[in-house]
């Protein structure tokens, strides 16, 4: 595979060769480059036929400086030291798109960040447009009672010590009226949804793609105790006298006082994480307590917490921030995000190849508009109703 810290330039050559915007003197150099080597036109050939490269690149039509962009490129392109150990200064947004058809096309990671609409290649008969999660969930009231809950409603109901209001993707409860026992409901968001709450206290919670969360209508004297499956992030109010404890899917616990922090617990990944944000919290499995520090993450598997002080907390953070993020992730990894987040099965077909991805992609695209991105992997994705077939080309 060729280094793409030495193909810079000739990537951006088939960049203004694939847009139309190549002059006669690149054309040579373009040339001269590929009559150098064999490696070198078999890349050539790579990038220019990979399926619907050439639409996709259309995205990168204008200057984009953004957040996600920079991070991505100083991820995977740090910038060279001059002779006084200072960086060079970065090259313009051209670059940033060709190292972008690098990453696709020579390494199979990739990155696609919408902006300008492109042609999309022929979706076939079979297929159809699977979109994103959208805000949607069922709450379940102390009674049994259920009520759906999506983007759209925008409802008032009073419970037993607390009134409870919804409006669009959000629900928020407020104490209010006559306290009795203790009642609990239970918010949960199917595959293709995600949701919003503002709790009794004003804690803030958001439910990733099935998930649930189970709280008290109102929190009583003592601690403040929420169980939780699936994923959600917290941001916790706080209240020295009442610490916030987060019961884990019954393997673990996390105790903060006041703070922002992650947890995912899906039973169909390896561990569970608890990542914190700001402030600190305590993570108990197995009889064994570990304290956190911003930027630190816990990881259980079938036993006593495990501390990463330098985890990668923009990947556990993605889905918060609207993009599906991947480090060195196999497809199978991959995957799993994507049926939760379309509500889509898999199926695999042949060997699953191992190729691992790197990068991040917007999560309010098409199903098809993912894969299409996912193809330059060397696998062929084709939708049946609502089930991915995967199979090597």
């Amino acid at each position: 595979m060729l280094d793409p810290q030495l193909i810079q330039r000739p990537a951006e050559l088939i960049l203004k060769e694939l847009r139309g915007e190549q002059t006669e003197a690149e054309a040579r150099e373009l040339q001269d480059w590929l009559a150098a080597d064999a490696e070198h036109r078999a890349f050539y050939e790579r990038m220019t036929s990979a399926p619907g490269l050439q639409s996709r690149l259309q995205k990168f039509g204008a200057p984009d400086e953004d957040a996600a962009w920079q991070r991505f490129a100083e991820k995977h392109f740090p910038a060279p030291a001059d002779s006084e150990g200072e960086k060079v200064k970065r090259m313009d947004y051209r670059w940033w798109a060709a190292a972008a058809v690098i990453v696709a096309a020579a390494a199979g990671i990739w990155l696609w960040k919408p902006g300008q609409e492109a042609a999309k290649a022929p979706v076939a008969a079979a297929q159809r447009t699977i979109l994103p999660a959208t805000s949607k969930a069922v709450l379940t009231l102390a009674d049994g009672t259920t009520i759906p809950l999506d983007s759209t409603g925008n409802q008032t109901f009073a419970q037993q010590g607390a009134t409870a209001s919804q409006h669009g993707g959000s629900l928020v409860y407020q104490p209010g009226g006559k306290e009795g026992a203790m009642q609990y409901n239970t918010l949960r968001t199917p595959r293709g949804g995600q949701f919003r709450i503002a709790l009794p206290d004003g804690s803030q919670v958001w439910l990733n793609a099935g998930s649930s969360l189970r709280f008290p209508v109102v929190f009583g004297p003592g601690a403040r105790k929420v169980e939780l499956t699936g994923e959600a992030y917290f941001e916790v109010r706080p209240d020295a006298a009442k610490p916030f404890t987060v019961a884990v899917d019954g393997k673990a616990e996390v105790a903060v006082l006041g703070t922002e922090f992650n947890i995912n617990a899906y039973a169909d990944e390896p561990a569970i994480r608890a990542t914190l944000v700001k402030g600190s919290v305590a993570v108990t499995a197995a009889g064994q307590t570990r304290k956190l520090a911003p930027g630190q993450q816990a990881a259980i598997s079938g036993g006593v917490p495990v501390v990463d002080a330098r985890p990668d907390v923009e990947e556990a953070l993605a889905w918060r921030n609207a993009v599906f993020y991947f480090r060195n992730a196999d497809v199978k990894a991959v995957m799993r995000q994507l049926q939760r987040w379309y509500d889509v099965e898999v199926e695999y077909r042949g060997n699953v190849p191992g190729r691992r991805f790197d990068g991040e992609i917007q999560r309010d695209l098409p199903l098809q508009d993912v894969l299409d991105g996912l193809r330059v992997s060397g696998m062929s994705f084709t939708i049946e109703g609502s089930k991915i077939i995967i199979q090597p080309l």
